[in-house]
């Protein structure tokens, strides 16, 4: 005899998310519930400001055209020395061709001052005769209209550097950063770093320091580091703080105006200037300056940029976007790239786009120094590194390579509920990754990790992820492209 079963079944209903927020800075929030629930907690070396996770940022080995009407067919750039510790970019006028001609120019341990003509066939390497015992600062400078550049370190005076000559500027200062405003002069000098220096005679040739005089800045906002002519105004950037420095062309009179006090140091490897405005580091995060005022960058990954340290940063402004080398903390406990050597400096590519606001970083890349090599033909971003490759020089690309290897990749999603507390079943995902990749699917109670091969069509893995709470990871060692995510999953009705 059968019994009518009188237990009540459980009512379920099946509900669809979508991660559709790749495009999103990664939110640090230490709530990840404060946070939209398809947003990243953490992601690097992929691209996702288009909202698909794409290969990121790279570098591979220099290359540049040999002349200026095909400047799509490249020649690597043969690199001289072991260890290459500064770049500079240098453009001259030559006055016999009635042209600027534009070079690059590197340091690399020796006693000389490498350089290259970037749109001309290189047999081999330029260079400059130094008696410099560590990295010389470098400036770009002009005197009596002809474009040189300037450099000073230990081991030697100043040396100024042009298309022509190689002058020892025996009476001159050791120069940090140098600036010509108005007819005049103006220096930081390595001696005096809380004072400005200056003299009528632009020509630093004729350096007489009898003749400069100095304008001292004993305050709260530190030690000089760096001058920028800008918007008509000499702008004087300081340990914690900005000065604008006022100057009239028939008048030995100047008008100071402390500007900015900062609550926290100003990383100066970080200040960086595009258009009209000029970017910098500072322990609170990343701040912008019109002229006038600094506004803070208010980003998602705040924190993230607060637990890094920028002590030796390399900041630039290049194609609408700011590209920033630093060490970051990502707190995660993986070492990626880089970060497998005990003695890495940095770690990271921090990169913001000026117009979107986006934010895309790049990890395991100990990158010394970038420079933008700019001119109307084919300009680059460039960067020399610290370590096992630092005898190269790498320009930027979007390939997720750095020089021969792939750069692991990682995006992985705050914790979400999907919008409602208690057990949920995730039965189904569907995605459309072009290459290979793996999912990982993580919550209180279980982790499942699996691959997904890479195709043109949409793809959909059946699943059995029991979890009140969902943490979804996607990774990948190779070439990227993962968009179209979308998770099934039953809920109580």
């Amino acid at each position: 005899m059968f019994y009518e079963n009188k237990v009540p079944s459980l009512k379920t209903k099946t509900k669809t998310f979508r991660y559709d927020l790749f495009s999103q800075c990664m939110n640090d929030a230490k709530d990840d519930f404060s946070c939209k629930a398809s947003e990243g907690k953490r992601g690097f070396n992929f691209l996702f400001a288009n909202g698909t996770l794409e290969s990121g940022y790279g570098f591979s080995t220099f290359k540049s055209p040999t002349n200026t009407s095909e400047v799509d067919l490249e020649e690597e750039v043969a690199i001289v020395g072991d260890e290459i510790s500064a770049l500079w970019s240098f453009k001259w006028f030559n006055y016999v061709d009635e042209c600027n001609q534009y070079y690059l120019m590197y340091f690399n341990g020796t006693d000389k001052i490498h350089y290259d003509n970037l749109f001309a066939s290189r047999v081999v390497s330029l260079f400059q005769s130094t008696a410099f015992t560590s990295t010389p600062v470098g400036t770009n400078y002009c005197i009596d209209g002809r474009d040189v550049m300037v450099f000073a370190g230990e081991g030697s005076p100043l040396q100024v550097v042009g298309s022509t000559f190689n002058v020892t500027v025996e009476n001159a200062p050791k120069v940090i950063s140098l600036c010509a405003h108005y007819g005049k002069l103006f220096a930081i000098t390595a001696g005096a770093r809380g004072s400005l220096v200056y003299t009528q005679n632009t020509d630093l040739l004729e350096w007489d320091e009898s003749a400069a005089k100095r304008i001292d800045f004993s305050d709260e906002r530190g030690n000089l580091n760096k001058i920028l002519s800008f918007n008509d105004y000499l702008y004087i950037f300081r340990d914690f703080g900005i000065t604008k420095l006022s100057t009239y062309s028939t008048k030995e009179e100047f008008a100071v105006s402390h500007l900015y006090q900062a609550d926290g140091y100003i990383y100066p490897g970080t200040i960086a200037s595009g258009g009209d405005k000029i970017y910098f580091l500072e322990k609170s995060g990343l701040k912008v300056f019109n002229g006038s005022t600094v506004k803070n960058i208010s980003l998602n990954c705040d924190e993230l940029l607060r637990r890094s340290d920028a002590s030796y940063s390399s900041g630039v402004c290049f194609e609408g976007r700011y590209y920033l080398a630093c060490k970051l903390n990502f707190d995660d406990g993986q070492k990626v790239g880089c970060e497998n050597s005990e003695n890495f400096v940095n770690n990271a590519l921090f990169v913001y786009d000026e117009k979107t606001g986006a934010v895309e970083i790049s990890r395991g890349m100990d990158i010394r120094q970038l420079l933008v090599l700019g001119n109307p033909y084919k300009s680059k971003l460039v960067a020399c590194f610290y370590n096992e490759n630092k005898n190269k020089i790498g320009q930027l690309e979007k390939n997720g390579k750095f020089f021969d290897d792939f750069l692991p990749k990682e995006w992985t999603s705050v914790k979400t509920d999907f919008g409602k507390t208690g057990l949920k079943k995730i039965t189904k995902i569907h995605l459309l990754s072009e290459y290979d990749c793996r999912v990982c699917i993580k919550t209180e109670r279980e982790e499942k990790e699996f691959n997904v091969n890479g195709s043109l069509k949409m793809q959909t893995i059946s699943l059995n992820i029991l979890g009140e709470v969902f943490e979804v990871s996607f990774k990948a060692q190779g070439e990227a492209k993962i968009s179209n995510v979308q998770i099934e999953y039953l809920e109580r009705a």
